[in-house]
């Protein structure tokens, strides 16, 4: 597929089959993640694959923060989850100097991650959906993650339920997005 043909097919998935993904699969998502630039090289992420049934129960209560508020009421019926984690970032000294922040970047590069692993996927015939929604407390605590490494992201990854066509995008138009040379 040509490359814009795949830019404007992908969407976010919130409807399921109950067909499970494979865990080769699920590795060659990740791969596409770790691939992924990222400032300084830095690499600042962890992946934590979330395919079996207890681990997926766990995600589904971590998906709901407190008050019971989810983006992501549909949960239940994805067949697996990886889960990205912020990792401390070994930046160059200069960047720290002057930005004052080792992570100054990581946010940006776990969203080029994130976007390789969805057209990764969708190589493979999957569908996925970025979550950005997730009580890090019981992530920490489900998941065994340390404390103080955020969850920045959740990705749902799964076979798109049977008839569900990719929506038209809605996008702003180039010239609202777009400039030369200044605002």
């Amino acid at each position: 597929m040509d490359f814009m043909e795949l830019l404007k097919a992908r969407e976010s998935c919130r409807s399921y089959q109950d067909k499970p993904v494979s865990r080769e699969q699920l590795i060659q998502i990740v791969e596409a993640g770790r691939l992924s630039p990222s400032g300084c090289n830095a690499q600042p992420w962890k992946f934590i694959i979330i395919d079996e049934p207890e681990a997926k129960a766990k995600m589904c209560d971590a998906l709901v923060v407190e008050g019971g508020g989810t983006g992501c009421p549909w949960r239940e019926s994805v067949p697996a989850f990886i889960a990205m984690v912020e990792q401390p970032a070994n930046v160059m000294p200069t960047v720290k100097e002057y930005y004052g922040d080792t992570q100054r970047f990581a946010q940006g590069d776990i969203g080029m991650a994130a976007m390789n692993m969805c057209y990764e996927a969708m190589e493979h015939g999957l569908s996925t959906c970025i979550l950005g929604l997730n009580d890090q407390k019981k992530m920490e605590q489900y998941f065994g993650i340390p404390e103080g490494h955020e969850v920045r992201m959740v990705l749902a990854v799964g076979y798109g339920a049977e008839g569900s066509e990719p929506r038209k995008k809605m996008r702003k138009p180039l010239e609202e997005v777009c400039s030369f040379n200044q605002w």
